[in-house]
């Protein structure tokens, strides 16, 4: 059987299926999901009606509104269209992908930006700035580059696995992930990124050690490899070596993103956000024609009424696990999300296939 009904007491049940058969069961609809997993399958209604689920994705935004999401460049582009901020970006596209498109449209593989191209227009952003997977998620090959040799070392590198990655300029501000529903902002999340606190006594190498065993994944596996590169040049950049010991109290970040997969914290700030922040993450989901997103905003501080911020990018599928896992006071608020969600599509005529 591809799919089977789940229930709320079913064993081994992830949060979010768990979450949604608890909701499911008490709107009286069906929750059908793959029996290996449990992450994709349908929500069944009374008529027999199916909206489609995947993860964090339901079958509430159409496929294009969540492709534009997926795809950083485009998404910076309706961002951009739309009159909201978000930092210069350029793609580059890999040797490999221009020579695979040159044949059959030559006059498009002319125009696209390689990593030949890429010292020059880098040029215009300046540095630091940051090289990501133009459909990358979870922080992963995320790099903050300083350097042009390392733009050329790390972009070089990239490519070998990803066809096109985005060069974006580094922008400056706290991170904040705004969810958003049919216009309202249900949710709003700081995410602090990975970091140790020095105590004074223990080298940089234990106390890493220490954070490392704690991030475990619902698997058990770990959310950050030990031997992540990003981890020692985060420590270096800052005047440490591993043996090294940081002072009492003081913090060192090792990640340049905050996203909650790669460890970073969460804290639920939602009745501080004020209505002009607000206001900024339902124009961006708008923007991107997104019925339910995330939308990840920086800025000095989500409470004040003005000030400047960006938009970095918008995910049409925003997991919430890292957010219930990091204090039990997120578990209502998350909880209302779902049932939010859920509302949503039961009172969608047809799903958007």
């Amino acid at each position: 059987m591809l799919f089977a009904p789940v229930s709320p007491d079913q064993p081994n049940l992830p949060l979010a299926p768990r979450l949604l058969a608890q909701l499911c069961q008490k709107k009286k609809v069906k929750l059908a999901l793959d029996s290996e997993f449990f992450y994709f399958g349908y929500i069944e209604t009374a008529k027999g009606i199916r909206f489609p689920i995947k993860g964090g994705a339901f079958a509430l935004n159409s496929y294009a509104a969540g492709e534009a999401a997926r795809d950083k460049e485009f998404c910076g582009r309706l961002l951009h269209d739309a009159g909201l901020p978000t930092p210069q970006f350029q793609l580059i596209h890999s040797d490999r992908a221009i020579r695979q498109l040159s044949t059959a449209s030559p006059h498009v593989a002319d125009r696209l930006n390689s990593l030949a191209k890429a010292q020059s227009l880098a040029e215009q952003f300046g540095y630091p700035l940051f090289i990501k997977p133009n459909e990358g998620t979870q922080g992963i090959d995320v790099h903050k580059i300083n350097t042009p040799a390392a733009l050329q070392e790390h972009l070089a590198q990239a490519l070998e696995h990803h066809e096109r990655m985005l060069i974006q300029q580094a922008v400056t501000g706290n991170d904040y992930r705004v969810i958003v529903l049919d216009g309202k902002v249900l949710a709003a999340i700081e995410r602090q990124p990975l970091s140790i606190q020095g105590n004074g006594s223990d080298t940089i190498l234990r106390l890493l050690a220490e954070k490392l065993q704690m991030l475990t994944t619902r698997s058990g596996g770990h959310k950050i490899e030990r031997g992540d590169p990003r981890l020692l040049k985060a420590i270096q950049d800052a005047g440490y070596q591993l043996n090294s010991i940081v002072p009492n109290g003081q913090i060192l970040p090792l990640l340049s993103n905050a996203n909650l997969s790669t460890g970073g914290t969460a804290i639920d700030v939602t009745d501080h956000a004020s209505p002009h922040f607000k206001d900024l993450a339902i124009k961006a989901a708008q923007a991107c024609g997104l019925q339910y997103a995330g939308v990840d905003i920086l800025c000095e501080d989500l409470s004040l009424n003005e000030g400047a911020a960006n938009v970095l990018e918008l995910n049409a599928g925003p997991g919430l696990t890292n957010f219930w896992q990091a204090s039990p006071d997120h578990h209502d608020r998350i909880r209302a999300i779902y049932e939010g969600v859920l509302d949503a599509i039961l009172s969608t005529k047809q799903p958007s296939w």
